[in-house]
């Protein structure tokens, strides 16, 4: 729900290095956004940190875990195998740590990200860890949001080789998510350089979104929607997904939909593309479709969270449980201390507890680590919400700074800068609760 759709794509580089891995973080941005990330873990129940969970029978699920015959856990335990017979190469612990990175993404469950970490450890302990396992950190340090610290492995990567595509990708992709411009555009012309395939175009597409050129970006991707019989499904999701994005953005949601639709041919189930159409049918005012999208999943915390918004739009009868099940899952992340999931949280006390100061407080704390259009979006209705046109002000100097033109936003930007210039004004009109 807030990921970077190209850190999605594997493609196979031409320098013979190996794929080249899209590192998402998301999908926010998936929306190059999230992005695209380590999400919650699902869980009903949770008592404290000193007192373990005992089940009140035999019937209470604990957790739910991946079936066997599922192929990519089939591969899981054939690259563990492998890993096993060969403990000493680093090309095989890097192959079953980047299983765990993809597979984790798609189902959006946290715990596989723990597991790719765990592999690479003993590389990471080396004075001078290989290139690929240091890509693979920054990826794993992306997906929970520690965007500098994976800039900062990422520089180092690159000052080691020059022309490694993957990290200039992961790098273009953080810069993006951070509202980083520049940083973003130099990382594109880098990787178009690096890559002997239509990666750069791509990266340049997804950056010109951003700066109010979607229009040029749409056309842009239009000539690489078919990137070829040979191109993985996962890439060809990638760009339909993409697109659906920029349909959405220049006020266009049939033809959204219909990318949306078409992503989902080729990744049925995938984790983060299911979490950005379950939000656009939400913004459609089409509830019953979002629950119908993400059917009964209830383990992934992000096609829950579509469910309950998509409950209480609708008011029916389940809302209310799944709504207390929505804030247990909430505070359990307090607990383990982590922060991946603030904009999404966000948005959810705003438009579903209704609780505006809290919703603003949680959207600045946001900003501070990621700036992507579902960023801009949050913030600006909480301050909204809050009559607090000064509380804005930043997030307004981003958007006039990069021109970001998006028709979700561009009402909110206009109210904003009509409304009084201070929340000590707008206290008059009468502050939300």
């Amino acid at each position: 729900m807030n990921r970077l759709r190209i850190s999605r794509m594997s493609l196979e580089h031409g320098d013979g290095s190996g794929a080249v891995h899209h590192s998402y973080t998301g999908y926010g941005a998936r929306r190059f956004f999230s992005c695209g990330i380590a999400l919650l873990l699902s869980c009903a129940v949770y008592a404290n940190h000193t007192t373990p969970y005992l089940p009140v029978n035999t019937t209470v699920v604990l957790q739910l875990v991946p079936p066997t015959t599922d192929p990519r856990v089939r591969q899981f335990n054939q690259l563990r195998a492998d890993l096993q017979r060969h403990p000493n190469d680093v090309t095989k612990a890097v192959a079953l740590a980047q299983a765990y990175i993809d597979y984790g993404r798609s189902t959006g469950d946290a715990r596989f990200l723990g597991r790719a970490m765990a592999v690479i450890t003993p590389y990471m302990q080396q004075p001078t860890p290989p290139i690929s396992v240091l890509l693979v950190h920054a990826t794993i340090q992306q997906s929970r949001h520690a965007f500098q610290a994976s800039r900062n492995e990422l520089t180092q990567i690159l000052k080691r080789d020059p022309n490694n595509a993957q990290a200039w990708l992961t790098l273009a992709t953080v810069a993006m998510v951070q509202g980083e411009d520049a940083i973003a555009n130099d990382a594109c012309v880098h990787l178009a350089n690096a890559s002997s395939d239509f990666m750069g175009i791509l990266c340049t597409a997804a950056l010109r979104t951003l700066t109010g050129h979607t229009v040029q970006a749409y056309a842009l991707l239009s000539f690489v929607e078919d990137p070829g019989p040979k191109a993985p499904p996962v890439i060809r999701a990638w760009v339909e997904g993409l697109m659906a994005d920029m349909a959405a953005r220049m006020g266009k949601p049939d033809i959204a939909d219909a990318h949306f639709k078409q992503a989902l041919q080729w990744t049925p189930g995938d984790n983060f593309l299911l979490a950005d159409y379950g939000e656009f049918l939400l913004d459609q005012g089409r509830a019953q479709d979002a629950i119908a999208l993400v059917g009964d999943d209830t383990q992934s915390d992000t096609s829950f969270l579509i469910r309950v918004t998509a409950e209480h739009a609708l008011g029916t009868p389940q809302a209310e449980e799944d709504i207390t099940e929505m804030n247990a899952r909430f505070q359990s992340m307090d607990q383990r201390g982590d922060e991946v999931f603030m904009r999404e949280r966000s948005s959810y006390t705003l438009h579903v507890l209704h609780h505006p100061k809290a919703a603003l407080d949680l959207a600045k704390q946001n900003w501070q680590v990621q700036r992507s259009p579902k960023d801009v979006r949050v913030y600006l209705e909480a301050a909204l919400a809050n009559h607090d046109r000064a509380a804005a002000t930043p997030v307004l100097d981003f958007v006039a700074r990069t021109h970001l033109d998006d028709v979700t936003i561009n009402p909110l930007v206009a109210q904003l800068q009509s409304s009084p210039t201070n929340s000590a004004q707008s206290n008059a009109l009468g502050r939300g609760p």
